[in-house]
């Protein structure tokens, strides 16, 4: 009999058995110490987004822009609350934020409440006056960035028509996509490469409504296609994307520019060119703490989740 167990001990520990059974506390032993690394990195992490000073802001006061804008439409389309929300809203907007028509209404309320938080074009950066502009995603919010792809904030600038173009307006459309771009890319991201231009120098006069965020490039691009065509006048009219979409639907303007991607109604009823790549910035008091936000944040602080600063740390 004791030779019968000793050859089964023999069997059951056999020397190739052994390795492989080592080969596997090897793994999970590999697998444990890397769980642990990997918590230790969290913590760690955890620890360095800890800001100090975020608590003496007390609640979040949310600065939107109005139903009908492209900035509003885009930032909450690319950060995911784009659903329709509570009272008709066009979106999940935080019910308790502040709603302003502009983007100089949005830094003006910024600038007078150290717990605001806005959102504004890029082209509208040289109006701050010491209020912060957040890196997002530890990426800085930049034209250099948005260019690169690193800033995830940003939406294109469209000049839609309905029907065919008339000799000025395709003339006016050409300067822009070509020539026009150079002034593009003093504030924005190019969509084209600058060319030179030569203005067929037709009489008449465009009309353009839509987008406020778009408004400054657009009249500065106007500027600059009357010294080309001294026999045209381009008129500008700022009010909304939504706005300057469907005038350009009921031929009410030649052209609408929107700040936004067009929804499919709209890319069925209009013809359309993207003439710039925007970034929208997020701003926030200069006496604000903070300098780094991810969007999870930017998604929560602006549909209420969050509704005091200091709930930040930590999350």
């Amino acid at each position: 009999m004791k030779k019968k167990n000793e050859a089964k001990m023999t069997t059951a520990f056999a020397p190739e058995k052994w390795e492989v059974m080592k080969t596997g506390m090897c793994v999970l032993l590999f697998i444990a110490v890397l769980f642990l690394l990997s918590g230790c990195e969290a913590r760690k992490e955890q620890e360095k987004e800890t800001v100090t000073g975020l608590d003496v802001l007390g609640s979040v006061q949310v600065i939107s822009r109005e139903e009908g804008s492209g900035t509003r439409s885009a930032f909450a389309e690319l950060l995911g609350f784009d659903e329709s929300g509570e009272d008709g809203e066009p979106d999940a907007t935080t019910k308790d934020a502040q709603i302003v028509s502009d983007a100089e209404a949005v830094i003006t309320a910024v600038r007078e409440d150290e717990s605001a938080i806005g959102y504004i074009s890029m082209g509208s950066l040289s109006e701050l006056e010491g209020e912060k502009v957040l890196a997002v995603n530890g990426a800085a919010g930049t034209t250099e960035n948005v260019k690169s792809g690193d800033y995830s904030l940003s939406r294109p600038f469209i000049l839609a028509w309905s029907g065919s173009l008339s000799e000025l307006e395709q003339d006016f459309l050409i300067y822009v996509k070509g020539k026009g771009q150079g002034i593009v890319e003093e504030s924005y991201v190019a969509a084209a490469k600058e060319t030179t231009f030569l203005s067929g120098k037709q009489t008449g006069t465009i009309t353009i409504h839509g987008s406020t965020s778009a408004a400054p490039l657009l009249e500065a691009l106007a500027r600059e296609y009357m010294e080309y065509n001294p026999n045209a006048t381009v008129e500008v009219v700022a009010s909304d994307s939504t706005t300057g979409l469907n005038d350009a639907m009921q031929g009410l303007c030649d052209f609408g520019m929107a700040s936004r991607e067009l929804k499919d109604y709209e890319k069925e009823l209009l013809t359309y060119e993207t003439i710039a790549q925007d970034g929208i910035a997020v701003i926030v008091n200069g006496e604000n703490p903070l300098e780094n936000v991810t969007e999870e944040q930017l998604k929560e602080l602006f549909t209420g989740e969050i509704t005091e600063w200091e709930e930040l740390n930590g999350k």
